[in-house]
């Protein structure tokens, strides 16, 4: 009996994986639902989970049209790709769903956070919430964080 789609042995691409990720970053950041991007992209919201996924490429044309639609450059879906990955080998599918799961809350409250972040008006509140956030960090011993998803994708957030 022929299979349809990849196979199990195949597994999953690094780099389909990761702008999956970006591109579920990305909509959670603005607010929407899959179906809401679905909705305004013409498909439906099972390619677009399977995309966020990485069990589907995103072709070229389809990531232009979600740059577009998210109001960022194409670059955004690489952003990080070489100090994540080694080189664009295949993992396997139960390695990638690992990943992807172990990083859901952590990723999910980050964005979160960055969005309740930016619809604070108040200079003064703000900056002291930033200043709360990066004492808790060093009190925690991780640190200032480099970057910021609020920074780095602010833009798509008023999208909402």
């Amino acid at each position: 009996m022929k299979k349809r789609g990849r196979e199990k042995k195949e597994g999953l691409n690094e780099v389909d994986v990761f702008v999956g990720q970006r591109l579920r970053e990305l909509r959670m950041l603005a607010g929407l639902s899959q179906s809401d991007v679905a909705a305004g992209l013409g498909l439906t919201f099972q390619q677009l989970q399977k995309y966020e996924r990485g069990f589907n490429r995103v072709s070229a044309s389809r990531l232009y049209k979600l740059a577009q639609f998210f109001r960022v450059p194409v670059s955004v879906f690489f952003e990080g790709l070489d100090s994540q990955t080694g080189s664009p080998a295949a993992v396997s599918d139960t390695h990638a769903a690992e990943s992807v799961d172990a990083n859901t809350l952590r990723s999910r409250e980050a964005l979160m956070l960055a969005r309740y972040f930016q619809s604070i008006r108040d200079p003064q509140v703000r900056s002291a919430l930033r200043e709360l956030a990066e004492r808790c960090a060093v009190d925690d011993g991780a640190g200032p964080a480099a970057g910021s998803a609020a920074g780095t994708y602010g833009h798509a957030a008023g999208r909402a």
